[in-house]
């Protein structure tokens, strides 16, 4: 029979033995987090009505039971908005970025709901309107510090050694240590506080005794590929616990990967990727760009007529420049931007990348390209739905490394592909830019690309226009 280690403990105890192991890490619910979320949301919309409320001079005292109303009317509707939204979701409650904009989502939604309703019962001229929107800003204040307070605590907790889930690892033949070590690695998340390693799955030992004794929160089985099929059997025996049970299978198959189970009438799939953003992400994301290109255009648009006659005046030639690149799901796209070589010099196809004190370029060139005035243009690109503000860099088709394609050059290159390609992005702000001359430096850029695109988020996507009207003035790499 296999036995069971305590993480810690460098103890062995047997399925019918006893233990005086000391306590086991202490867990943090997400249940408890997520019902402490919403009672402090709905507290801050109750307190966020009444103190403009009370605090503002006409309203007299027959109009507070009124208005006491509407807060009450908001807090059923903020649990509707909340429901609406997931913005409790138990599952992704400790996402920072998740939590926050969920909480001011649901807030948004409230607010527009009396408004609609306002409207309908046609009350709005009955309350103060510096009454209700100092209410909603107050509100959405008040939660995201809530909210980053409370998670701010929790990290605290898992740092000190705390954790979400209690795991029991069982492990079969060359992957006896890969379970636990798969456990190790969510680090503050899961924490190991047992283990059984057998030869083979079908030794595995009656696991009963030990999700007694050690009352995990998952079981994690780590297990050959091919016994995938007798490990659902197992899951049999488990059925009769409150346990989440995951399977980890050795080699073939990327976990990472491996995102959830489909099914499609009688039949179920392993569904092993899918489309990075969902079809509300597509909708916001679009609705994202088409504000900030117009605004950026407008506001810009003394800068590129500028732009353009210093261009025309430095060199001749035309003051645009278009170039072939490839883009979202690896279709080619045409690009827009600000002329900055000679127009004898232009390299329409990128065959050779752009490189420091480049004699190819302009002086008005290298000053558009160190402040990246000359990407401006491809506003138009993104209205085009082309592009997106921020995304991947494009890459002319014929860019190399080392005297290689850059997909050839770096395996997971391909999938920037999944995503439109953007003005600005991760890699670009984080100083991953300018000439690719090793395999390293594509790696870095790829890096960087693939875990935006993994992390995307309104509020990621606002951090890095930011980050990137900072660095226009000053980046030692743009050239």
């Amino acid at each position: 029979m296999g036995s069971v280690k305590f993480a810690g403990f460098h103890e062995t105890v047997s399925a019918s033995g006893t233990s005086d192991a000391r306590a086991f890490p202490d867990r943090i619910s997400a249940y408890s987090f997520a019902a402490s979320l919403l009672l402090i949301d709905t507290f801050i919309l109750l307190v966020s009505g009444l103190t403009p409320a009370i605090l503002y001079e006409n309203i007299d005292a027959g109009s507070y039971t009124r208005y006491l109303h509407a807060i009450i009317v908001a807090a059923f509707i903020q649990l509707l908005a909340c429901q609406a939204v997931k913005a409790h979701a138990t599952k992704r409650v400790f996402d920072w970025s998740w939590s926050l904009q969920r909480g001011v989502a649901s807030v948004l939604l409230t607010f527009a709901m009396l408004m609609v309703i306002g409207v309908a019962t046609k009350t709005t001229a009955e309350y103060s309107r510096v009454w209700f929107f100092s209410w909603a800003v107050f509100s959405v204040i008040l939660i995201v510090v809530a909210r980053i307070l409370l998670l701010a605590r929790v990290a605290g907790k898992l740092a000190n050694g705390a954790c979400l889930q209690r795991a029991l690892i069982v492990s079969c033949g060359e992957s006896s240590s890969t379970g636990r070590q798969s456990a190790l690695e969510a680090a503050r998340w899961i924490r190991p506080i047992g283990a059984i390693t057998v030869s083979d799955l079908d030794s595995t030992p009656d696991l009963a005794p030990y999700l007694k004794k050690l009352n995990p929160d998952v079981v994690i089985l780590c297990i050959p590929l091919s016994q995938i099929e007798t490990a659902l059997k197992k899951f049999k025996a488990l059925s009769q616990h409150a346990v989440e049970v995951l399977v980890l299978p050795q080699a073939a198959l990327d976990l990472r990967k491996a995102i959830r189970l489909r099914r499609i009438g009688e039949q179920t799939l392993l569904q092993i990727a899918e489309p990075p953003l969902t079809d509300w992400d597509v909708t916001i994301k679009r609705i994202e760009d088409v504000v900030v290109a117009s605004l950026s255009l407008f506001l810009l648009s003394p800068l590129m007529i500028l732009t353009a006659i210093a261009i025309k005046l430095d060199s001749r030639g035309p003051v645009l420049f278009r170039q072939t690149r490839a883009g979202f799901n690896g279709q080619t796209i045409e690009i827009w931007k600000f002329r900055s070589m000679y127009v004898e010099a232009t390299d329409a196809h990128a065959s050779r990348q752009t490189s420091k004190r480049d004699p190819r370029v302009t002086r008005v060139g290298r000053f558009i390209r160190r402040t990246s005035i000359d990407e401006l243009p491809q506003l138009w690109n993104v209205l085009e739905g082309k592009m997106s503000v921020v995304g991947p860099r494009p890459h002319a088709l014929a860019t190399c490394a080392e005297g290689k394609a850059l997909d050839s050059l770096v395996e997971e290159y391909v999938s920037r592909h999944r995503v439109k390609p953007g003005i600005t992005g991760w890699a670009q702000v984080n100083g991953a830019r300018g000439e690719l001359c090793s395999r390293e430096q594509v790696k870095k850029r790829v890096d960087y690309d693939l875990h935006y695109i993994e992390n995307w988020s309104l509020l990621v996507d606002f951090k890095i226009i930011l980050m990137t009207a900072v660095r226009m003035w000053h980046d030692p790499r743009a050239y």
